[in-house]
């Protein structure tokens, strides 16, 4: 009788299989044939493995089925949300990010992914309030965090808190994986997985494939690993798998780690490569022995710390979800989709502005793509771009010390966003003062599912001015120190938070109205994100409305989530975070951060690790903020129903921004150890004005020559980087030059002003600022430069004469000698 390998043999003959697929068909046959002959006769063994074979192909054939299913039904939602949109170019931009005032009715990878993630926070509440950050970027309790992995890895540590969290870690890995796969992806149930690792490809490498097996084994668990060509575990319990079959095994995972999926893959012309609903079915056939064995392993190859690999490997699969959920399971190929829709309509209308601006909307609107799913971060060199991003974030500490002064423009944002949609203004800045200062009230957020971010992102906040969240462990510790040293992460996370709540309160406020009756500002929200009558009839359940202490009722997403009876768990989830999704875009808005679309107009496909690349990162660091905020606003303003409206709103923002512009200049002054500067002057209410919008180094240019760190209108534009080699270049070649032409020299000037301008964390960090300067970088160049003291009073007489005010703590003192004069704000010095 034939066996498979004959039967492929010739279907292969015919041309009715691929060879390619037929030969690697019979390889597997024959690899499994003589495997099982070791323990069964010939024509048992070649049986047992053909049907292994076919009930595996059978196992993958329902895999592709679903895909497939899931990628029709995107391109009939695609479809219909491109054909209906007003503008089809806007409608692929909003695809990725929403922009207010659109008039786009579908959802964003963006905002859906922040909801999702604070969903996740929200059930890991206890878990992130106990090991979360530290303001270092540690664990706030390392053993009760191992104890945790160890309990996920089903390692019995005897700790009964430890296993209740790692139980609720469970559950929402559990409940990313069936939305992972209810959108298309194809991932097991494994009740024992544990975390997943990030392998340092670069470490496999130097180790070698033969010591990396070697150590690897020692920690795997075989009998709860599956062979894929079988579908069958590697080993019974306790025993050990064929040394070949094992070998083999551990090749294929190695060469896939260190060729980032090459070794099985072939060129080809489709868009973006491997798609994503299978992405992580490789990632799962590790299975270590317990959480020690899983620690070893990634003490020695891993790219993350425990709680990044936890907490953060339960985020990243909320971003790819929230790709999956609105461009199905391959996204590039669903946005390719959309655009092609949006060109066709287009193309039928004849206008050749809409064609234009199709063209354009697609080419941004993949550009924002890469940006989501961290393609655009492929570096061309790999060691330069960690280098330069490295570099970004040093800088980010050494000059963002005194960001949260700067922040104080929050507070104009704030106002104005929430004015917009019927919440007051002064309730929600009463609310953040109010988590500032009450642990209760904090507490009270947790309990409603709002979680501070920064316990669980060591650089979100650091990501919010800069964009830039890819770097080496100890640069991005530095940065993230500096940020919440500084108290910009809790000033950020309490705002967020405040809003979050006075929305969640607001919405209760209306919750006696049927659905016509409720504020219009809430109920065209509701509309423009697809919440109608009938969800707000089951959002309003009195059962389900959070109750404060005080007797406040609220309607928080995560916790209406979690009461509701009415609503199948999955169609809940939906309505929960479009709920959520329509108040991240109310939040970003009220608290701007770096958005997607301005880094992808700023960027763009620039490769990292490119000349070019880095010149735009460098270019574009803390400008994408300016962008974002300006975006918004603008978009906002035009959502104006009518003209007088518009310039109400134009009027509000503006001013808003110049007044709490001007707060924050004269903040950081106080901070550098000068007198607040005259607010009689033109020129200071135009600093004021880039302060406000998020560019106040380019104020600076408004009454000198240079800003605030000595460098000139090219060095700013530039960026930090550029900014920073000038300076190094400076005390070299400058120096060098002079000599050779017989000139004098600054060296210990230069030196000495380098690391008053570059030191980490003291170049800038607001409360210790001026101690910094004057007791440790004035003496320093006192004692390296003979003409300190005449520079310094020259640089009094500039200072006085561009900005009208003097210091109350002068240069070269190691104590002040006055308080700060207050009333200069009058023009007292002028």
């Amino acid at each position: 009788m034939a066996n498979l390998h004959d039967c492929i043999q010739r279907a292969i003959d015919a041309k009715e299989l691929d060879t390619t697929r037929g030969q690697e068909i019979q390889s597997q046959f024959s690899q499994l044939v003589e495997r099982y002959n070791q323990a069964m006769p010939r024509h048992q063994a070649e049986a047992t493995a053909a049907e292994h074979l076919k009930e595996a192909s059978r196992a993958q054939q329902l895999s592709r089925q679903h895909k497939v299913l899931s990628q029709l039904q995107t391109m009939v939602r695609l479809k219909h949300l491109v054909d209906k949109a007003d503008d089809p170019a806007i409608a692929l931009r909003n695809l990725v990010e929403h922009s207010e005032g659109s008039g786009f009715e579908g959802e964003g990878i963006q905002a859906l992914s922040a909801a999702l993630i604070k969903s996740v926070n929200s059930g890991l509440n206890e878990v992130l309030r106990e090991t979360g950050r530290n303001v270092f970027g540690n664990s706030r309790n390392s053993v009760m965090l191992m104890d945790i992995i160890r309990e996920l890895h089903l390692e019995d540590t005897g700790n009964a808190k430890a296993k209740a969290m790692a139980e609720a870690v469970r559950h929402q890995q559990r409940r990313m994986r069936q939305m992972f796969n209810a959108h298309g992806g194809d991932i097991g149930e494994l009740a024992d997985f544990g975390v997943a690792h990030s392998h340092d490809a670069a470490q496999l490498r130097r180790t070698g494939f033969e010591r990396w097996a070697q150590d690897i084994a020692l920690n795997l668990d075989w009998h709860r690993m599956v062979d894929l060509t079988t579908g069958k575990p590697f080993a019974a319990k306790g025993a050990q798998p064929d040394p070949e079959a094992a070998q083999r095994f551990l090749k294929d995972v190695y060469d896939g780690i260190v060729t980032k999926g090459w070794d099985d893959r072939d060129p080809s012309m489709s868009i973006g490569g491997r798609a994503m609903y299978n992405r992580h079915a490789e990632a799962r056939v590790l299975h270590f022995r317990d959480g020690s064995a899983w620690l070893e392993y990634n003490k020695a190859y891993g790219t993350a710390d425990p709680f990044s690999a936890m907490i953060g490997g339960l985020h990243a699969r909320a971003r790819e979800i929230a790709q999956m959920r609105v461009l199905g399971p391959n996204p590039r190929m669903g946005l390719e989709y959309a655009t092609q829709v949006a060109q066709k309509k287009a193309a039928l209308s004849g206008d050749q502005k809409l064609i234009d601006r199709v063209d354009r909307g697609g080419k941004l609107a993949k550009t924002m793509l890469a940006h989501v799913d961290g393609s655009a971060n492929q570096a061309y060199h790999e060691g330069w771009a960690r280098f330069f991003s490295s570099t970004r974030k040093v800088l980010t500490s050494i000059q963002l010390g005194s960001a949260a002064l700067s922040s104080v423009t929050d507070i104009a944002t704030i106002s104005v966003a929430s004015k917009a949609i019927g919440l007051n203004p002064t309730n929600v800045l009463s609310q953040s003062m109010r988590l500032m200062t009450s642990q209760a009230t904090r507490e009270t957020a947790a309990r409603m599912g709002y979680v501070a971010d920064t316990l669980a992102d060591a650089g979100s906040t650091a990501a919010r001015f800069t964009g830039d969240v890819i770097a080496g462990e100890f640069t991005e510790r530095l940065s993230g120190f500096t940020m919440r040293a500084s108290g910009l992460s809790y000033w950020t996370d309490m705002n967020r938070l405040a809003f979050q709540m006075e929305f969640a309160g607001f919405l209760a406020e209306n919750a006696p109205r049927a659905f016509d009756q409720i504020d219009a500002p809430l109920r065209q929200m509701f509309e423009a994100r697809g919440i109608t009558a009938q969800d707000w009839d089951l959002l309003r359940d009195p059962s389900t409305q959070f109750r404060a202490k005080n007797g406040a009722n609220f309607i928080s997403p995560f916790h209406w989530l979690e009461h509701q009876t009415v609503l199948q768990r999955t169609e809940a989830e939906g309505l929960s975070m479009r709920l959520q999704m329509l108040i991240e875009e109310q939040i970003e808005l009220a608290i701007p951060s770096a958005s997607i679309e301005g880094r992808a107009r700023l960027i763009g496909n620039s490769e990292a690790g490119t000349i070019f690349g880095e010149l735009l990162r460098s270019g574009s660091m803390y400008k994408s903020f300016a962008m974002s905020m300006t975006l918004g606003q603008i978009r906002r303003f035009n959502d104006q129903p009518a003209v007088m409206a518009k310039m109400k709103y134009g009027a509000s923002i503006i001013a808003g921004l110049t007044l709490t512009g001007a707060v924050a200049i004269q903040l950081k002054e106080i901070a550098k150890g000068n007198d607040p500067r005259p607010m009689t002057d033109k020129k200071f209410w135009a600093a004021a004005g880039f302060q406000g919008g998020g560019l106040g180094i380019f104020g600076d240019f408004i009454s000198s020559e240079t800003s605030r760190a000595g460098g000139g209108w090219a060095e700013t534009l530039a960026g930090p980087v550029v900014g920073l080699g000038s300076d190094v270049a400076k005390i070299a070649f400058s120096n060098a030059a002079r000599a050779v032409n017989g000139e004098k020299t600054y060296l210990g000037r230069d030196i000495a002003n380098f690391a008053r301008y570059n030191t980490p964390v003291a170049s800038s960090f607001w409360p210790t600022r001026v101690a910094f300067d004057r007791m440790i970088a004035d003496q320093l160049q006192r004692f390296l430069d003979p003409e300190a003291e005449a520079q310094w009073r020259r640089q009094m007489r500039k200072r006085e004469k561009d900005y009208g005010t003097s210091a109350w703590w002068k240069k070269g003192d190691t104590t002040p000698h006055r308080a700060p004069d207050l009333t200069n704000v009058f023009g007292g010095n002028q």
